[in-house]
């Protein structure tokens, strides 16, 4: 982790970005205040289970009271 002050960060800010997109956190300071400057993660597509995958994690008769109980849901769109 590095730690930086607000004039230092706007001086210097590419190379500040650049720690940052390389996985440092960066403290910004300033009378008191801190800030981090971090690289997060984006969301990728996720893998879709193969078809069939969960067949054998319920039984026919268990489908089937979920497939009861989910009809009688509000059919109303969510806000």
């Amino acid at each position: 982790m590095k730690t930086v002050t607000f004039d230092e960060a706007r001086a210097k800010f590419e190379q500040v970005f650049q720690l940052a997109v390389a996985g440092e956190t960066v403290v910004i300071h300033r009378n008191g205040q801190q800030v981090a400057l971090r690289s997060v993660s984006t969301a990728t597509e996720l893998d879709m289970a193969p078809s069939g995958y969960f067949a054998d994690d319920y039984s026919n008769e268990e489908v089937a009271e979920l497939n009861a109980v989910a009809s009688q849901a509000p059919k109303t769109p969510l806000p």
